[in-house]
């Protein structure tokens, strides 16, 4: 299970403050299948990465019971030449995992 409890998020783009996730409070229950739609810039990396850990957010806080997948909230080196399978495959390599 993955809860977030009033949480907010704000980015600089360009020198302007946006607001990315403000006050939400969501649960995504274990063993649920759960997608992401959005446009581009609407913090659906944003939100995958506050997931994972790798950012934090401005305020609220975020509960993880369980283990969280280790590709999740990758991003940066996945090659547009490639499949999603194939990406995940080469990545899975880099990492040893079958």
């Amino acid at each position: 299970m993955i809860r977030l409890e009033r949480a907010t998020k704000e980015v600089r783009m360009k020198g302007v403050r946006k607001m990315i996730i403000d006050n939400v409070s969501v649960t995504f229950p274990r063993g649920k299948s759960i997608g992401l739609l959005g446009r581009n810039g609407a913090g659906k990396s944003t939100l995958l990465q506050i997931i994972a850990g790798t950012l934090e957010l401005d305020r609220g806080r975020i509960i993880r019971q369980g283990k969280i997948s280790w590709p999740l909230g990758f991003q940066g080196s996945f090659q547009g030449n490639l499949s999603g399978e194939q990406n995940v495959r080469f990545v899975a390599r880099i990492y040893g995992v079958n």
